[in-house]
């Protein structure tokens, strides 16, 4: 749910939901986190800060993103098609 009218739904610290009670521990994630889409499960704001107990969070970005070789397979590709020349094509033509 994304912020805004005066609610703040949380941002990349509550995108992983912690509903149990993490008090007193820290998650430790090395990783990459993407949003594809809007959620329609979470369609209201994000309650106040006495809803839950999270972790201490130790986020990190794992530098092996950057390479495109080490990425996990069925990752996501973003592709741009530029147009050149377009062209007429007869129908029951072989072109």
């Amino acid at each position: 749910m994304p912020s805004g009218g005066g609610y703040y739904s949380g941002g990349v610290e509550n995108f992983p939901r912690f509903l149990e009670d993490w008090g007193g521990r820290t998650l430790t994630y090395n990783g990459s986190m993407v949003v594809m889409f809007n959620s329609k499960t979470a369609t209201a704001p994000w309650g106040g800060s006495d809803v839950y107990s999270p972790p201490g969070r130790n986020w990190a970005f794992d530098i092996n993103f950057l390479d495109a070789t080490k990425l996990p397979p069925g990752t996501p590709e973003v592709r741009a098609m530029i147009r050149s020349e377009w062209a007429t094509i007869r129908a029951g033509s072989i072109y």
